[in-house]
């Protein structure tokens, strides 16, 4: 179990900075292509980028009205959200794995 608890806080760590370039990716479409904080979905910002096939693909997958909802969802809000969460959830976890036995 300690291996598992380290392998993941150490996957959440490392990833940080692949999170950092996600939210600053958002947020240039924020501030370059004038949406506002709460209008940009994630929606959206899928259908901009190359991530609409994913779009696409995931629709053929799972429900449709789940992932409506999720994707409605601002787009800067949730990245920054993940960030942080995933971040703390990293940091909180490292010395808990460490002191198991």
């Amino acid at each position: 179990m300690k291996i598992l608890i380290t392998g993941f806080t150490y996957f959440l760590i490392y990833t940080t900075p692949l999170q950092l370039l996600v939210c600053f990716w958002v947020y240039s479409f924020l501030f370059f292509d004038g949406y506002s904080l709460l209008s940009f979905s994630t929606s959206e910002f899928m259908d901009l980028t190359f991530l609409k096939t994913l779009k696409v693909w995931m629709y053929s997958w799972f429900w449709n009205s789940f992932l409506d909802f999720i994707w409605a969802l601002p787009a800067a809000i949730m990245v920054t959200l993940k960030l942080l969460v995933n971040t703390w959830l990293a940091w909180w976890l490292l010395p808990i794995a460490k002191n198991m036995k």
